[in-house]
């Protein structure tokens, strides 16, 4: 049997039944088809059938399927529409908006682009509105928790360590079932423990050594970027857009959203909190593993305890920035901009750092 051509009759069964909202008929009539038999058109019939009985999972298999065998600047830019199109079903509106505007790059005589672009927007910014109502009812009850808090304890400076990288510490743990607890700075794994940690740490991380950690928080971290757009937002001073691609141009306007609906939250030092917090998460599992030596260790700690106190001047400044850093991390990085998803994320851990921090002086205070 040859591969089905595009003006096949199929084609007139499968509009009938599309019409009708007969999606299973479609998928079956295709599976009676072999495998090497459909075509590209046949193929994105099945996907398009999947996504209207919103088996998003399955739809997006089959798109990674295709995707080897689209070679033409129309198939392509298909695919970008129907993986975009699941992304607005699945809440993740500005990756949606990233492959809409990626097709209208590849064939610019799509004309759709636009009004799905603004469609997703809307969306957009109803999540938005209800991720900064959650943060508005939220700090407030960080901040009374605070100052009800019984007479602040005061802890050797060392002991201040693991409570700078609390909230990094406990995100890591649940990856491996590794603890780093509280009141042991300098702890280390079981001999039992050591090899995922080790394991995650070199092949999931890429993180082996002292320089390696440095190269790590030079290149992952938030607040470079993220006060940089903060300056534009305060001084209306835009980059030039049209020089940006789709990707670039996403990810930006993602950003600069973000931050100016949330910018009343972050402190002045904005959003370091989330980088050296992570990295002190990542340096005590490295020692704990022996991979640092005690004076790489307090090396790493010194300089994330300074520029902390450099930065915040108390654990609310600090909560705040850890917060809001984890929202847009997880907006970002994490969740293909997933807003609703990343803004419970950034409260749980707002939660965290309530029950962590309000008895602790902060570092300025040791």
């Amino acid at each position: 049997m040859a591969v089905i051509s595009d003006n096949d009759p199929i084609y007139e069964v499968l509009d009938k039944w599309h019409d009708e909202d007969e999606y299973e008929k479609i998928l079956q009539k295709i599976e009676e088809i072999p495998l090497e038999d459909r075509s590209n058109k046949l193929w994105f019939r099945k996907i398009s059938a999947l996504n209207n009985l919103k088996r998003y999972p399955e739809a997006r298999e089959e798109i990674a399927k295709l995707s080897p065998r689209c070679s033409e600047p129309s198939d392509i830019g298909k695919l970008f529409y129907m993986t975009g199109y699941i992304y607005d079903q699945s809440d993740c509106e500005f990756k949606a908006i990233e492959c809409y505007r990626r097709r209208a790059e590849i064939d610019p005589s799509w004309n759709e682009c636009d009004e799905l672009v603004k469609d997703s927007m809307g969306y957009v910014k109803k999540d938005m509105d209800r991720a900064y109502n959650a943060f508005s009812k939220f700090f407030p009850d960080y901040a009374a928790k605070t100052q009800a808090a019984a007479e602040k304890k005061t802890i050797p400076e060392l002991d201040i360590l693991p409570y700078i990288s609390a909230m990094g510490s406990s995100f890591m743990s649940s990856n491996l079932g590794v603890k780093l607890p509280l009141d042991q700075p300098l702890f280390k794994c079981s001999e039992e423990d050591k090899p995922k940690v080790v394991s995650f740490l070199k092949d999931r991380m890429h993180i082996t050594d002292l320089t390696s950690l440095q190269q790590d928080f030079g290149k992952n971290r938030l607040a470079p970027f993220t006060s940089e757009i903060l300056h534009i937002i305060k001084t209306g001073e835009e980059p030039a857009l049209d020089k940006l691609n789709a990707k670039q141009l996403t990810h930006y306007e993602a950003s600069k959203l973000a931050l100016s609906k949330m910018k009343e939250f972050i402190p002045d030092g904005g959003l370091a909190a989330w980088d050296y917090s992570d990295m002190l998460a990542i340096a005590r599992f490295m020692y704990s593993v022996d991979m640092l030596s005690n004076t790489e260790m307090m090396q790493t700690y010194l300089f994330a305890n300074d520029e902390c106190k450099r930065l915040f001047k108390s654990w609310e400044e600090f909560t705040h920035s850890l917060t809001i850093g984890a929202f847009y991390n997880a907006f970002t990085r994490d969740t293909s901009y997933n807003i609703n998803q990343s803004a419970r994320f950034a409260i749980n851990v707002g939660v965290f750092c309530m029950q962590t921090y309000p008895g602790i002086e902060w570092l300025g205070h040791i």
